[in-house]
């Protein structure tokens, strides 16, 4: 070798060293790592026990058994198929196959500091949280074989699509809807399931509910530290994104809570069913889908509304004589469809919000979440039929008694 090519190779080596100083590989951080495998072990030890708690209420059937056959079978889709159709390169409409039994995932989500296996994980802790938010609902007057079948067929073709079109780069997420911690996904769409399941099931011969109010409290309690690692997790990342929303979701729980103790004072005599407990969770509900987005009053504001959408949600299910069967719909159903829709009000500064991005409006933003809600709700009330119909065919959908 020459001494022109040694130095041409030295010089080639110190330019590749120096680019490689300018542009700094990004890797996982830890830290963003290991806080959003804790929300999601924090979101899924609350939201089983809980949901189990709050929803069953001391009705006949076991709550327990539907809730945990559920969310294993769900888990499994999840890991077959589950997430590669919500989340893998695809479609506008549908995500691909790519990612079948968690395969071929990134070392680096997009957009984010944490690996797609870890993002992966708290995905499911989202999908489980909304099959248990459905089957807590309607376990004590379905048939668990029924449930198995509907539960695989649910989370394929309702969550599944509609996790991709908001969450996976789909057609909603074009649109601009936005939804932080799964006001949207999770709470509009396993409500507004649980009341089409409590349509199907026909009138309870059961008018009301009994309740050990010391049940329905822990319920609510694991349900609301269950939903606080949601929303934090939400964020991707440890620090003030997570934080806010985290204070923001406490906020909101609050102002339902003492707007619910304010209603039922009003009313005397609460609705079956419905107290500040019920509240609680509209108000956590509402607040799910802007929860990153507005400011500490316009939390407050939103669980405000979230509680009175809960009262509204309960008299309308009242009329219904389904019993408590739809009351995942009064509570969380009513409280994300407010919440999803509103909280493009409180984004200004005026409420302690950040203001909206350039480009993007009061208007426009809520014309998109109004577009959200209709077609989460829409496919959700459609689909849910047709795959609980399917099912009955196979298993009877409606236990013995």
């Amino acid at each position: 070798m020459t001494g022109f090519h040694r130095i041409a190779l030295t010089a080639l080596t110190l330019f590749a060293a120096t680019s490689a100083q300018a542009q700094p590989i990004v890797v996982a951080d830890s830290g963003d790592s290991a806080w959003v495998l804790a929300a999601s072990a924090i979101a899924l030890f609350a939201a089983l026990p809980g949901l189990a708690l709050f929803h069953g209420r001391g009705r006949d059937g076991n709550h327990g058994a539907a809730l945990f056959l559920s969310a294993t079978v769900a888990s499994l889709v999840f890991a077959v198929i589950g997430y590669s159709l919500a989340f893998g390169d695809g479609s506008t409409i549908i995500g691909g196959i790519d990612n079948a039994m968690l395969a071929n995932l990134a070392e680096l989500h997009v957009d984010a500091t944490i690996s797609d296996t870890v993002y992966a994980l708290f995905e499911l802790s989202l999908m489980v949280f909304a099959v248990g938010l459905l089957v807590a609902s309607i376990a004590d007057r379905a048939r668990l074989g029924w449930l198995a079948g509907f539960v695989t067929l649910w989370t394929l073709i309702v969550y599944a699509p509609l996790a991709h079109w908001i969450w996976g780069g789909g057609w909603l997420a074009a649109l601009g809807v936005l939804d932080f911690g799964g006001g949207l996904v999770v709470q509009v769409a396993a409500g507004t399931a649980a009341l089409i399941i409590a349509l199907l099931l026909g009138r309870d011969v059961v008018e009301g509910e009994s309740s050990d109010g010391r049940v329905t409290l822990g319920g609510l309690w694991l349900i609301w530290i269950g939903w606080l690692g949601v929303i934090g997790g939400a964020a991707l990342a440890g620090g003030d994104d997570a934080a806010s929303a985290m204070l923001n979701t406490q906020f909101a729980g609050s102002a339902a809570v003492l707007t619910g103790f304010a209603i039922s004072a009003w009313r005397k005599t609460a609705l079956d069913g419905y107290g500040f407990p019920t509240a609680a969770i509209a108000g956590l509900a509402a607040v799910s889908t802007g929860a990153g987005y507005v400011g500490p009053g316009g939390a407050m504001a939103l669980g405000v509304l979230g509680a009175l959408a809960g009262w509204a949600g309960s008299a309308f299910v009242q009329r219904l004589h389904v019993g408590a069967t739809a009351s995942a719909f009064a509570s969380s159903g009513c409280g994300g469809i407010i919440g999803a829709v509103a909280f493009p009000l409180f984004v200004s500064p005026l409420f302690g919000g950040p203001g909206f991005d350039e480009g993007v409006g009061l208007m426009t933003q809520t014309v998109a979440q109004g577009v959200g809600v209709l077609v989460v709700m829409l496919w959700s009330a459609v689909v849910t039929a047709i795959a609980a119909l399917m099912v009955s065919m196979v298993a009877p959908m409606r236990a013995a008694g």
